[in-house]
């Protein structure tokens, strides 16, 4: 089944569908249950760049001395490692698909409305991960036919750091991801100039196997700090490459087997 977006993800699914179903309109340019083990402080390598059920089957033990756990979840075989002071993972799973939320201030399970959700931390990061089977046998033609992967098939096209450009959405490519059999795409998304109502800022990872089994990681910034109201998206990129060693090492950590 197709995954939605979820909680505090769900304005960026807004602003993606909104322009997919408004139509795409492209502007190529160039733009300027688990277990937890201490492993230490590992150092991430190169990227290769070329519903439900409300109990989770995975519990975190804690973490006697080291600076990052390993999450893994036994059905799946989903693991990733994440850092030790990070709050969550947050799971909640459905027949065929995960997700996973962690994160440097308090993480909620999902279904929590936004109003209950209390962030303290200024400048924090949330990373969220998803996992869905494809049970039902899905070809590459209906997710095309879904509209889901729009955004996705249009930066399959460009060169890296060439961007998309739609009335609601901007979608910078960064390059070509490889994660075990999984491959697919980085990317930042955000709003164009003509459509600040909310701000928005992500960084989305989106892999599929040759299976169609397919994965998607992604980073927001919370409680930013902003210095200019009319260059918000500065300080959200700010923050997001405050953490992106943390981001790489978590993406690259992760696995299915």
């Amino acid at each position: 089944m197709i995954s939605r977006f979820f909680s505090r993800f769900s304005f960026l699914k807004y602003f993606i569908l909104l322009s997919l179903v408004a139509g795409l309109v492209l502007s190529a340019c160039t733009a300027t249950g688990a277990e937890n083990e201490s492993i230490g402080s590992p150092t991430p390598s190169s990227i290769s760049i070329k519903e439900p059920d409300p109990s989770p089957t995975a519990e975190v033990d804690e973490n006697p001395d080291g600076d990052w756990l390993e999450y893994t979840h036994h059905v799946t075989g989903l693991r990733f490692l994440y850092p030790a002071d990070w709050f969550g993972p947050e799971v909640y799973e459905t027949e065929g698909s995960l997700r996973i939320e962690i994160g440097s201030d308090q993480v909620y399970p999902y279904g929590t409305s936004r109003e209950e959700q209390i962030t303290t931390t200024p400048d924090s990061y949330y990373i969220l991960i998803q996992y869905v089977e494809n049970t039902i046998g899905r070809s590459w033609d209906d997710f095309i036919d879904s509209g889901w992967i729009d955004t996705y098939l249009a930066l399959k096209e460009l060169e890296d750091n060439q961007f998309i450009l739609t009335p609601r959405l901007i979608a910078t490519r960064i390059g070509e991801v490889s994660l075990g059999d999984y491959s697919g795409l980085m990317y930042l998304a955000t709003l164009p100039d003509s459509a600040q109502t909310e701000r928005a800022y992500a960084r989305e990872v989106v892999l599929f196997d040759s299976e169609l089994n397919w994965l998607r990681i992604s980073a927001t910034p919370s409680m930013v700090q902003i210095e200019d109201t009319e260059k918000w998206k500065n300080d959200f990129a700010r923050v997001d490459q405050a953490f992106l060693e943390i981001f790489l090492t978590t993406l690259e950590s992760i696995e299915i087997k």
